[in-house]
């Protein structure tokens, strides 16, 4: 099964200062958004990952001038973003926020990312979409709905995607799992809106590869680390990785998948991570 030769890309998320350079006398020697993605790009590809998927923080964090040195190192071959996550910072609370407010931020975001050639953004932020206890979910999930509205919007004015990313439910109480995802993409019906599956969240919601397969059209691709505490792959032996990988690769499944965990050290883990994608799972 290891043998057959399908079109997917594994790629790698950078988790902020764990992609950073060695720290010396106490002070990184990498300080900006801008140095992290780069420094964070070329560790990745020498590593031997097919891409990379930042944060929208770290696009948000570049100045113009970085904006534009970035969107000319990628027209040059010097950089590539495929997909951006933590769509929404935990402060801007989607359920209580002003409209206005929202559809600023949403097409701020959105045009930044676009610019740097991402082609999907995933839209997790737990904490962000939660809505609080004075809301019913039914309430909350209208509200969660209209932001929707917003994103799926401009992200058609862009040309790119917005992923739903499904969370476990100690993390938030909106979309908990990929069969809830699915019912609402159904149900939106809108090109825009797509949907990432996250084999951490699926362990701990008991999902298989079913809900995958079943729905591979509206699947953007996967993020993968192990359950529990998001650690490297395979830290654990992987066993719920490994069922997870077979199954998919047993039925022609192809879509890219991301290594996105709490690596203790990126320089050792990385390496073993892909290692073990490509050697015990996919």
């Amino acid at each position: 099964m290891k043998g057959m030769v399908l079109n997917m890309d594994i790629g790698v998320a950078l988790m902020g200062g764990t992609f950073m350079p060695e720290f010396k006398g106490g002070t990184a020697t990498q300080e900006t958004a801008f140095d992290r993605l780069v420094a964070g790009y070329r560790l990745a590809m020498e590593m031997g990952y097919d891409y990379i998927e930042a944060s929208a923080g770290e696009v948000l964090a570049l100045s113009e001038e970085e904006l534009k040195k970035l969107i000319e190192m990628k027209k040059n071959d010097e950089f590539a973003l495929r997909y951006v996550n933590s769509f929404v910072r935990a402060d801007l609370k989607i359920c209580t926020e002003s409209a206005s407010v929202l559809e600023d931020y949403v097409n701020g975001a959105v045009r930044r990312i676009a610019a740097l050639g991402a082609g999907v953004i995933v839209f997790g932020s737990g904490v962000a979409r939660k809505h609080p206890e004075s809301m019913t979910h039914t309430q909350g999930m209208q509200k969660f709905i209209q932001f929707l509205g917003l994103c799926s919007k401009a992200a058609k004015e862009h040309g790119i995607k917005i992923a739903l990313e499904p969370l476990n439910h100690t993390e938030t109480n909106i979309l908990n799992s990929v069969a809830e995802g699915v019912e609402l993409v159904r149900r939106l019906n809108r090109p825009e809106i797509v949907l990432l599956a996250d084999a951490f969240h699926m362990a701990i919601e008991g999902e298989t590869a079913e809900v995958i397969l079943d729905n591979e059209d509206i699947i953007s691709h996967l993020h993968v680390s192990e359950a529990p505490g998001r650690v490297c792959p395979g830290k654990f032996g992987g066993e719920y990785l490994i069922k997870l990988g077979e199954e998919l690769l047993a039925a022609g499944f192809c879509k890219d998948a991301t290594v996105e965990c709490c690596f203790d050290s990126f320089e050792k883990e990385g390496p073993e991570a892909l290692r073990f994608i490509k050697e015990k799972m996919l």
